[in-house]
């Protein structure tokens, strides 16, 4: 009975802490693409990021850009995804859709078939820092693979809003526009654009 007692509270106590630490009593996991559970808001979703890493994607497949390059050079080109310029008040979109973007690429095409360049600066800084080691002979090096990746494409995206408020309700019209450019010619591949307007109380917290 009296270890009955004991495992009794220490349950108690596990179920305190967890929410405790949190500020939360439960949650409870839901799809991605249902916007109809959480806060509402009037900034992006994560449904509405699916959806244009979604057509990007598409566009990739659809404008032959692996088949036609590996065709006429006969090897995969690479392509480097430069970090979007958000000038919406959701400062947070940036990354989570870059990382978001890089992911399903890689997901959808071998090595074979598309190759990619990480232009992020912390990665640059360090590429940078271990070349100089190995050129240096502090690290081990392997012939030939002295020279960073040159990318054929920059696949760039831009957010821009419109917004406005009656003070009790926000209203943001959110445009995802997206672009492949050839790095040897300055040639726009495909642009494309995704528009999005949400409405919701000013108090609301975006998600």
């Amino acid at each position: 009975m009296r270890n009955f007692w004991i495992i009794l509270l220490m349950l108690g106590f596990v179920a305190t802490a967890s929410g405790y630490g949190t500020g939360c009593r439960q949650s409870t996991r839901v799809d991605l693409d249902d916007d109809e559970v959480g806060p509402e808001s009037s900034g992006p979703y994560s449904s509405d990021l699916l959806e244009v890493t979604d057509e990007i994607a598409d566009q990739m497949k659809k404008q032959k850009i692996s088949e036609r390059f590996i065709a006429k050079w006969n090897d995969p080109p690479i392509v480097a995804v430069i970090r979007p310029q958000n000038d919406t008040r959701f400062p947070e979109v940036t990354q989570i859709f870059q990382e978001n973007l890089v992911a399903e690429l890689m997901d959808r095409y071998t090595r074979d078939e598309l190759r990619f360049s990480q232009r992020d600066s912390d990665v640059q800084e360090a590429v940078a820092s271990e070349k100089e080691a190995k050129e240096s002979g502090e690290r081990t090096d392997r012939t030939g693979r002295r020279t960073k990746l040159g990318a054929d494409y920059f696949l760039k995206a831009k957010f821009s809003t419109l917004s406005m408020t009656d003070g009790e309700y926000e209203d943001d019209t959110i445009l995802y526009t997206f672009e492949l450019i050839d790095t040897e010619t300055d040639e726009l591949i495909f642009k494309g654009r995704h528009l999005i307007r949400r409405v919701s109380e000013k108090s609301a917290v975006y998600r």
